[in-house]
């Protein structure tokens, strides 16, 4: 029995000090916690990384993207510079002004241009690359214009071989591909190029001589026929068109 009495002052004495150590840190654990909030801001940081990493590589990435844009504007510029070198090394046409334009829409068989009545462009004016006669105008409004391709199955226009000089019709088949129909007495070659005999009426319609059409890649002729058909492909690659020229003079 007095062994157990001798324990219990001890035990209460202990009680009281974890009683008072509680309602202190109670009381100052606002204290305690702004003197750790460094520590714990330098341990988040540690785990986590820089904050400003992510700013800096978006930095980069937009200073990367910008240089791209330029490279791109600078490519496009030295593709229409070579054009217009190209174009006016050209001996034909040549009594006419030549309006650059760029390509930015195509369909089968229309492009559409960035020039319009605004730039001077009207309906009937003719496209060409170089000598090669690519189409007309048949839409225009203030800063677009649409061009029928030659190929056009609506095209119809007279035309002539350069080597044997025969005389015939083009047709536009559509889907880029055309024919020319003349006598059986004339004579076709293949690889023969055609080129515009010159048919533009008083109304100022219709394409100028001289320009070229195509080359014949096939020729048809059937003594039972009445006509021979040849086959023809342009020089020009109408999908990969991007500047043309519009023959504003007529």
């Amino acid at each position: 029995m007095q062994k157990r009495s001798s324990i219990s002052p001890l035990f209460f004495i202990f009680l009281g000090i974890a009683l008072l150590i509680f309602f202190f840190l109670s009381k100052h654990l606002g204290f305690i916690e702004f003197l750790t909030r460094p520590v714990q801001k330098t341990t988040f940081s540690a785990l986590h990384g820089k904050k400003d990493a992510p700013t800096e590589i978006e930095k980069l990435r937009a200073e990367k993207n910008s240089l791209l844009m330029q490279v791109a504007k600078e490519k496009e510029l030295e593709k229409e510079n070579q054009a217009l070198r190209d174009q006016f090394q050209t001996e034909k046409p040549s009594s006419r002004t030549l309006l650059p334009a760029r390509v930015i829409g195509a369909s089968e068989n229309e492009i559409i241009l960035d020039k319009g009545e605004s730039d001077g462009v009207k309906l009937g004016d003719v496209i060409v690359v170089k000598d090669n006669l690519i189409g007309k105008i048949t839409k225009t409004s203030s800063h677009i214009a649409a061009v029928s391709l030659i190929a056009h199955n609506k095209t119809v226009f007279t035309a002539q071989t350069v080597k044997t000089s025969a005389i015939g019709v083009v047709n536009g088949a559509g889907g880029g591909k055309m024919t020319f129909v003349t006598d059986l007495s004339e004579k076709l070659e293949r690889e023969d190029l055609i080129r515009t005999k010159g048919d533009v009426d008083g109304k100022d319609s219709g394409f100028p001589p001289n320009l070229v059409v195509g080359q014949i890649i096939s020729v048809n002729k059937k003594s039972s026929a009445l006509f021979q058909v040849a086959e023809v492909k342009s020089l020009v690659d109408f999908s990969r068109l991007e500047i043309v020229f519009v023959m504003t003079g007529n």
